[in-house]
């Protein structure tokens, strides 16, 4: 199946939205974000979780969840996403399987823009309502080819005292390779020079070196963004927009993003590879495995978008399987050439560790009890060793406890106890107090080696 998206939706992963370059003038140009939030609400049962967000908007928008990577629609049925018209608002449904990284619903506006509202996938349930919902506006103005400003505005007005903050991002291809992503820093240097005023309109002076616009002027691209930081179910609103500020713009020129390897995926797992592409009409891009073309299926949803500045492409399996494992390779076909991406994603099945399950139970003066969890194909096993200066070679293990959380898979946790000597052996010349230990977990797809340190 192949889903043709609003553009800037995979893209909005990495919070990316594309602009003009507006032309100086007295008077900005303002770009509305188009949508605010109503409510947002959190829901667990069992090994699931149900995020809920409600948006009123300006006008019809398109919208997307970005979970772990993998981009949903926002009325995927197969995805678990749903999205219902109520009088005045859209409600909007996510319901996924933990565990969960990372979750974000996004919303691009017609005028370039993209907000980005993460959750705390980890925090307590619970409901969040806003009585007084935020809609911000952004402008952007060329004072030279070596100076920039960024604005935003909101309506309530931005409240100095507040913990709102606003950034300057750099893409530029320094290698001549891949599109490379620097945060400027505020503190001056003799490459950019960074400067922020924090009033009701907040505002970003950007000043390049002649060095950098000599170095990477004719491919360079900024970003702004405005993000108000929260502690509730929803962890973050974040405003983006982006600008070609390249001094010789020549056409059809585009550069591949450097690619995230993925983490290591289970037997039945939903598994995203995206690709994208940086530049002034860049063509579509395919994926492919090992050299051949992925062709559309019932287990397969394939995205594409390409806009002024950007193409995309993401291909997500329903289900992992041995069929998917491979390299997969982003590819673009132009007049007959085909230029393929100098960075390639592996996708492979193999256990994996269960980070927000593993921790400290129990410590005293000389004894600690740790727990490893893991996950991996019936029937995983797990063995560590002590790697701190105790001594212990093979740490006892207390207990062993073994879940099914699918048809091929199970999560396994092990209680490990470490104990600390109470002298310093010759031959070292430090000490620690704190657990740390070395494992290898295999299941019958492969294994995996990890380290790791259990701080108090």
């Amino acid at each position: 199946m192949i889903r043709i998206i609003f553009p800037f939706l995979l893209l909005s992963c990495f919070g990316f939205s594309t602009g003009d370059v507006y032309s100086e003038s007295i008077t900005k140009e303002w770009f509305s974000f188009g949508g605010s939030v109503v409510s947002a609400s959190r829901t667990t049962s069992g090994e699931s979780v149900r995020l809920q967000i409600e948006m009123s908007f300006s006008e019809p928008m398109a919208t997307f969840w970005i979970v772990d990577q993998r981009l949903i629609g926002a009325d995927e049925k197969d995805f678990g996403t749903k999205t219902e018209t109520l009088s005045n608002t859209t409600l909007f449904t996510l319901n996924a399987k933990k565990p969960v990284s990372t979750v974000m619903f996004g919303i691009p506006s017609k005028d370039d823009m993209v907000t980005n509202i993460r959750f705390d996938t980890e925090g307590e349930d619970g409901t969040i309502k806003f009585d007084n919902p935020v809609t911000c506006q952004s402008s952007f103005s060329k004072i030279s080819d070596s100076e920039y400003n960024f604005f935003y505005r909101c309506n309530p007005e931005l409240d100095p005292r507040n913990d709102w903050y606003m950034d300057v991002g750099m893409f530029a291809s320094v290698k001549n390779e891949m599109v490379e992503y620097n945060q400027l820093e505020s503190r001056e240097n003799k490459y950019v020079n960074v400067t922020y005023e924090r009033n009701s309109t907040t505002k970003a002076t950007v000043v390049l070196s002649d060095e950098i616009l000599e170095k990477i002027g004719d491919f360079l691209f900024l970003q702004s963004s405005l993000s108000f930081p929260m502690s509730s179910i929803i962890r973050s609103i974040m405003h983006r927009s982006f600008y070609d500020i390249s001094k010789t713009n020549t056409a059809n020129n585009f550069k591949f993003l450097e690619q995230f390897q993925p983490p290591p995926y289970l037997e039945g797992d939903m598994v995203p590879v995206n690709c994208e592409a940086l530049g002034r009409y860049p063509p579509p891009i395919q994926v492919e495995r090992n050299g051949a073309e992925i062709s559309s299926s019932q287990t397969a949803y394939i995205f594409k978008n390409t806009t002024k500045f950007w193409s995309s492409s993401s291909i997500t399996f329903l289900q992992a399987s041995k069929e998917i494992e491979g390299n997969y390779s982003c590819v673009i076909q132009k007049d007959g050439e085909k230029f393929i991406s100098p960075q390639s994603v592996e996708v492979k099945l193999k256990p994996r560790m269960r980070w927000d399950l593993t921790k400290i139970l129990k410590s005293k003066q000389n004894q600690t009890r740790v727990r490893v969890v893991v996950e991996g194909a019936i029937v995983v096993t797990l063995n560590c060793s002590d790697n701190s200066w105790s001594g212990k070679e093979n740490p006892p293990a207390h207990k062993e406890k073994r879940t099914k959380i699918s048809e091929w898979n199970e999560r396994l946790e092990v209680v490990y106890t470490w104990r600390k000597i109470n002298f310093i052996p010759e031959e070292f010349n430090y000490s620690s107090d704190y657990p740390s230990l070395s494992c290898i977990v295999k299941d019958k797809h492969g294994d995996l080696k990890f380290h790791h340190t259990f701080w108090q």
